[in-house]
């Protein structure tokens, strides 16, 4: 089976940043908006790290992984799908009717409650089978925007 393994994000702040190595993010639920239907993807693990001195912009590159189908359960029945239709080749027939129009992201950076608005730069669909799709040019403004006011 050709399902969901996860997927890979790059954010960039848009504020320069004291601490870079004090800096992590907490990745939940990306929404896709899939001809429009808004299909949520939940997923239980986030790693990353981060790149740039102190001081400046910075580069935050994210992995997600183990989606989570059970969270959405009654999303994808109401829409038809199951877990296992959820594969590549549902995503790829419908890539052009596609926008990530939410991407649920905590941040969080040691010893301070601190703001830190973000940009999305890229995100890629990961497959079990090593295949993917680039969403970074379907990344919507309600996305972007979210993530410039992320705290």
């Amino acid at each position: 089976m050709n399902g969901i393994y996860g997927m890979e994000l790059e954010y960039e702040s848009l504020i320069p940043i004291d601490r870079p190595k004090d800096t992590f993010l907490s990745i939940g639920t990306v929404t896709f908006l899939i001809e429009g239907k808004e299909l949520p993807l939940d997923f239980n693990i986030t790693e990353g790290g981060t790149e740039g001195s102190a001081g400046s912009i910075i580069r935050l590159n994210a992995l997600i992984k183990e989606f989570e189908p059970q969270v959405y359960m009654e999303e994808y029945r109401k829409l038809g799908l199951t877990p296992s239709s959820l594969d590549y080749g549902f995503f790829a027939d419908r890539y052009s009717a596609t926008y990530l129009t939410e991407v649920y992201t905590e941040y969080f950076y040691i010893q301070s409650e601190t703001y830190l608005p973000l940009t999305l730069k890229s995100a890629c669909l990961l497959f079990r089978d090593g295949s993917m799709l680039d969403y970074s040019d379907r990344i919507s403004v309600f996305a972007q925007k979210q993530l410039a006011e992320v705290a």
